[in-house]
């Protein structure tokens, strides 16, 4: 966190649209449970509450990133079902 205050930049250098899904559909594979789609709404009240832009658009931002987290933890959730359905 400290490198992203002492360099400013560097929080553009990272590439969130790719950090985004593939934590969450780690975190749905690995715990396997539907009710863990929810987690996605802290993460979009966060961002709408420390969001720089004005009017709508960060709203919408935040709407967008917290929809694609709850589809990448229920699309998580959904491998492990299957693949445990097709061991028994």
């Amino acid at each position: 966190m400290r490198l992203l205050v002492l360099l400013p930049r560097a929080a553009d250098a990272v590439r969130v649209e790719f950090a985004i899904p593939l934590s969450g559909f780690v975190f749905g594979f690995a715990v396997g449970r539907w009710w863990t789609i929810v987690a996605g709404a802290p993460f979009g009240a966060y961002i709408a509450l420390t969001n720089p832009f004005e009017g709508d658009a960060g709203t919408i931002i935040a709407l967008m990133l917290a929809s694609l987290l709850a589809c990448a933890i229920g699309s998580g959730v959904a491998l492990r079902r299957l693949r445990r359905r097709r061991a028994r």
